[in-house]
């Protein structure tokens, strides 16, 4: 059998040798790394487009979510703008309520002060009568006085005359007594002288002339007297009968007078009573007419709120639903992407598989060549230490 040749290897072909055995472990890893990048370049590019996908799925939601919820804020807004139009169309019945009520309290403060000042104008005109009676009663009283200090006076004139009368008398009594006493004197003188006789009655006859105008100025005082008496007992009556017409007018004029200002008192009283009613039952219909638009309101109100309620609750359920639907759709969406990725995991798995035993093959064949390498390489080692081969002028055959 004949023998392997063994060839000597330059330095250069050593080198190259391990140049191509560095270059194919170096291609080797270059592989590993470009199918481990392309690996993960995959994945990260099926799970952008899956990530994508849910992202724009969730945007669309979010969308939608948000084109509800402006629909939802508007009819929010509407309900908020009725509600404060209840609001204000309450608070506008409760100011009219009060009003009416306050309107009320003043119709019925201002006739409780009409009937009081009426009371106390029937009491202040009773208070007038009474005085009008009082005076009058001090009028006649007066009068009655009066009448008596002119009865008084009519007696104490007439006394007066009496005491004048009895002052004539007392004079008629002394002139008669003197008128004796001359005559005694007369006749104690008689005797005496003639002259003194005439003369005494010279002196009688003075005297009973004397005593004549005594008694006529006396009767013509008296006279006079009587008639002043008389005439001032007249006018006496005459002012006590003109007072007690006066009085009597003045008491007729009150009389009249207040039944004239009762009469019309009752009258303004049940005039103001009667517009009172009037007043508070207009106040009183007025009122249950605003109750009746204000319960009207409320339940216009209350149908309006319980319709945007339905509607908002409607559309929450329709929200709730599609936003349900699009999770539905998403989670779907991802299971299949999330099927699709493990199935390309898979392959991308047995591709790496095969390519990590097509790579184990090439390490495998690289190996074997790094290990042939080496084994030339000690082959030539062992050949440049041994002697050199003599070539002339043997053969082969006899070497």
């Amino acid at each position: 059998m004949d023998k392997v040749k063994k060839v000597k290897l330059t330095p250069k072909e050593i080198r190259a040798v391990k140049n191509a055995v560095a270059a194919a472990k170096n291609l080797i890893q270059v592989n590993k790394a470009l199918a481990a990048a392309s690996h993960a370049l995959v994945s990260a590019k099926k799970d952008l487009e899956s990530r994508q996908k849910i992202a724009t799925q969730k945007e669309e939601a979010a969308n939608r979510a948000k084109v509800s919820q402006e629909a939802a804020l508007e009819k929010k807004a509407v309900a908020e703008q009725e509600m404060l139009a209840a609001q204000a169309a309450g608070d506008k019945y409760r100011a009219d309520a009060e009003a009416a009520a306050i309107a009320k309290k003043a119709a019925d403060e201002a006739a409780a002060a009409r009937k009081k000042a009426a009371v106390e104008q029937a009491t202040l005109r009773a208070l007038e009568m009474a005085a009008a009676k009082k005076l009058a009663a001090e009028a006649k009283k007066l009068a009655a006085e009066e009448a008596a200090v002119a009865k008084k006076i009519a007696a104490e004139q007439a006394k007066e005359k009496s005491l004048a009368e009895a002052v004539v008398r007392k004079a008629a009594a002394e002139a008669k007594k003197l008128a004796a006493e001359l005559a005694k004197a007369r006749a104690l003188e008689i005797a005496m002288t003639k002259k003194a006789e005439a003369d005494a009655k010279k002196q009688a006859a003075l005297g009973a002339a004397a005593l004549k105008k005594v008694e006529a100025e006396a009767r013509k005082q008296a006279v006079m007297e009587a008639a002043a008496l008389k005439k001032m007992e007249d006018e006496a009556r005459k002012k006590a009968a003109q007072e007690l017409a006066a009085q009597k007018k003045a008491e007729a004029e009150a009389h009249k007078l207040a039944a004239q200002q009762a009469a019309m008192e009752v009258a303004a009283l049940k005039k103001a009573e009667a517009e009172a009613k009037k007043k508070e039952a207009e106040e009183l219909a007025a009122q249950k007419k605003a109750d009746a638009e204000a319960r009207k309101l409320a339940a216009k109100q209350a149908a309006a709120e319980k319709k945007a309620e339905a509607e908002a609750r409607k559309q929450a359920a329709m929200e709730a639903a599609a936003l349900k639907k699009a999770e539905a759709e998403a989670k779907k969406k991802e299971a299949e992407e999330l099927a699709a990725q493990k199935k390309a995991e898979v392959e991308l798995r047995k591709a790496a598989a095969a390519e990590a035993k097509r790579i184990a093959h090439e390490e495998s064949a690289t190996r074997k060549a790094a290990a042939a390498v080496k084994k030339a390489e000690t082959e030539a080692r062992k050949a440049a230490m041994a002697p050199p081969e003599p070539v002339w002028p043997f053969s082969e055959e006899s070497a």
